[in-house]
């Protein structure tokens, strides 16, 4: 289905989440990602707290519905007391705090005079102390994107800096576990206007805010350093925000996706609303005994452990399930995604294909015994009665609300595909409060300079230095690069680009080694080949040969590739005394048996010439 984006009034806006290359933000503790075995654990429970308003947020009342508890693993060298919400946080990273400011400024930001921090109530378990510290740092700005071959401007409403979440490392019906190691990481919160009108213009916006912000030099590298909140809405719908859109090349393919998504839901409710007079009174009933012989490995494995069967009659309600939204996604699947919060494994509904779990007949038999047509739809949950029962006054809420008021405005996640699934209700300012352990910060602007842009670096390599653009984009993030130019003026930079970039590519193609390039051993031989090759002791051609030998991990011997120009004139010349028949070429290549990376071919070739008289 191609979409009429424009028609249907899509609106996109992005929150980008950096993570910045420091220490974390409230201790000094390194941020380290680290997959070894933790050396501790505790465990939490979590309670929502009112926010400034003197209100629970939705959000954090969705979380607390869960009753889950939270193991929280950390390591006594990289965490400390800080990320375990044991000691109050020390004062604010003063390297990531001028990032910001760095960035505020390629921004056209305006700078608040006073940066205050605020606790987010946060109860998902992914924060210890049930919230996230951040602070606002400027807004009001705007960048300049090309797009679809036009320039558009597009606002950027706020920046902020505030400190990462834990990380999951396994979820379970009563517990989840994350690790400490990423609580704290510095983050650039980049917040824009809703100025997106198609799906490539998002992508496009978001590849150039990830290219100004890599052009500070200060952010991390990397899958999931970076990750995107997609704000979307359309013309009658309502603005969903999916979450953690790690890899651009679908970001598009996600908001597409989304816009399909609400147009399908109202599709639906619109025939809901023609079809039908909503009545959700029915009572939740125990259907355990119907599947006393169930053919279903599934269902058996349930009732064997001791769960029920509970299910609930909805009138009139065929087709309205298994109406499709999305690829792969009916609106079953949307209801499903929010008892699936409440640690059940979803729902089976009639408008599936029953024939898939083996429950043709019991559900023939329900129908017939309920005195239910053909018209009339059953959703069926496995679990104990109390989650049950909350799980179908979850649906029957959500599909009152949705009859009744249309599309909500929710938190969703997103999925490989590119789509999405339900997450929690979206949060409002309920969630909100001051932190009180965190001194009130005057920005200082002076000294606050704007780092060249990494497409600017790129054009302006190629023009200054003569490189192909494809050794100009990898090289801008080669600090060494430039200092090599001015410390070795007599080497070509074109030497020096492909002695950083290409060489070691070439030896791990034809020889198999690698090469750190971003070692410091790597460094010193560069260093070292670089000197030698400006003095005129090397050849540019002994490259190759070199780093060969040092990424076999041997001691470079360099005498072996040098030599002076008169012992090459003397074997030049012996050799064309003892064969005069031999023409240029041929003795062209006899001296490069010897001779190859020891001196530069160009001149051997004008030597070759000049004493056989050409």
């Amino acid at each position: 289905m191609v979409l009429d984006f424009n028609k249907i009034g899509l609106k996109v806006g992005l929150e980008i989440h950096q993570q910045l290359n420091t220490q974390k933000l409230f201790c000094n503790c390194p941020s380290e990602i680290r997959e070894d075995p933790p050396d501790g654990i505790v465990r939490r429970i979590l309670r929502a707290s009112a926010g400034e308003t003197g209100v629970i947020d939705a959000a954090a009342s969705a979380e607390i519905e869960k009753q889950k508890y939270y193991i929280y693993e950390y390591y006594d060298d990289t965490t400390c007391l800080v990320e375990l919400d044991e000691e109050p946080p020390h004062f604010i990273n003063s390297d990531a705090l001028r990032t910001v400011l760095q960035l505020s400024k390629m921004m056209h930001c305006g700078v608040v005079d006073q940066v205050h921090v605020m606790r987010k109530i946060v109860v998902d378990g992914s924060n210890t102390s049930g919230f996230q510290r951040t602070a606002l740092v400027s807004r009001n700005g705007f960048i300049e994107v090309e797009s679809e071959g036009k320039v558009h401007t597009i606002r950027i409403e706020t920046l902020c800096l505030e400190e990462d979440a834990a990380r999951i490392i396994s979820r379970n019906p009563d517990y989840d576990v994350y690790r400490l190691d990423r609580l704290g990481i510095p983050l650039i919160e980049i917040a824009t206007g809703p100025d997106m009108k198609t799906p490539q213009q998002v992508k496009d916006v978001a590849a150039f805010i990830g290219m100004m912000l890599r052009s500070t030099g200060k952010v991390k590298r990397g899958l999931g350093t970076i990750r995107q909140d997609v704000n979307i809405s359309i013309e009658n719908g309502s603005r969903v925000e999916i979450k953690g859109v790690q890899d651009l090349k679908i970001i598009d393919k996600v908001v597409e996706n989304e816009a399909l998504r609400q147009l399908n839901m109202l599709k639906l409710r619109e025939e809901m609303r023609s079809r039908i007079k909503l009545e959700l009174n029915m009572q939740t009933k125990d259907f355990t005994s119907f599947f006393s012989n169930t053919n279903s490995l599934m269902i058996k494995k349930n009732i064997d452990s001791g769960l029920r069967v509970y299910g609930r009659v909805y009138k009139n309600f065929r087709g309205f399930f298994g109406f499709e939204i999305n690829p792969g996604r009916r609106f079953g699947s949307e209801l499903s995604d929010r008892i699936k919060v409440l640690g059940l494994n979803g729902l089976i509904h009639t408008d599936e294909n029953l024939d898939k779990y083996k429950i043709f007949d019991e559900v023939k038999n329900i129908y017939a015994s309920l005195n239910l047509e053909d018209y009339d739809s059953l959703i069926f949950i496995i679990g104990n009665k109390e989650k049950c029962e909350l799980a179908f006054k979850k649906i029957d809420e959500t599909i009152k609300s949705f009859y009744e008021k249309g599309l909500s405005k929710e938190v969703r996640n997103a999925k490989d595909d590119g789509t999405s699934s339900y997450l929690r209700p979206m949060p409002g300012s309920s969630r909100m409060y001051p932190e009180t352990d965190v001194n009130t910060i005057i920005p200082d602007m002076k000294n606050i300079d704007i780092p060249e842009l990494i497409s600017d670096k790129i054009i302006r390599f190629e023009k200054d230095y003569n490189l192909p653009k494809q050794i100009a984009k990898e090289l801008v993030f080669e600090h060494d690069f430039e200092l090599l130019i001015k410390k070795y003026p007599q080497v070509k930079p074109i030497t020096i680009a492909e002695m950083l970039v290409s060489a070691p590519k070439e030896v791990k193609t034809r020889f198999n080694l690698e090469i750190d390039t971003e070692s410091e051993k790597f460094i010193d031989i560069a260093d070292k080949i670089l000197f030698r090759i400006n003095s005129g002791e090397l050849a540019k051609e002994a490259i190759i040969e070199i780093l060969v030998e040092f990424a076999k991990g041997n001691i470079i011997d360099f005498s072996k590739y040098t030599t002076n120009e008169d012992e090459l004139i003397t074997f030049i010349t012996e050799l064309i005394s003892k064969h005069p028949n031999l023409n240029t070429a041929a003795i062209m290549g006899e001296v490069m048996k010897k001779y190859r990376g020891k001196y530069p071919g160009a001149r051997i070739m004008e030597l070759v010439k000049k004493y056989r008289g050409e």
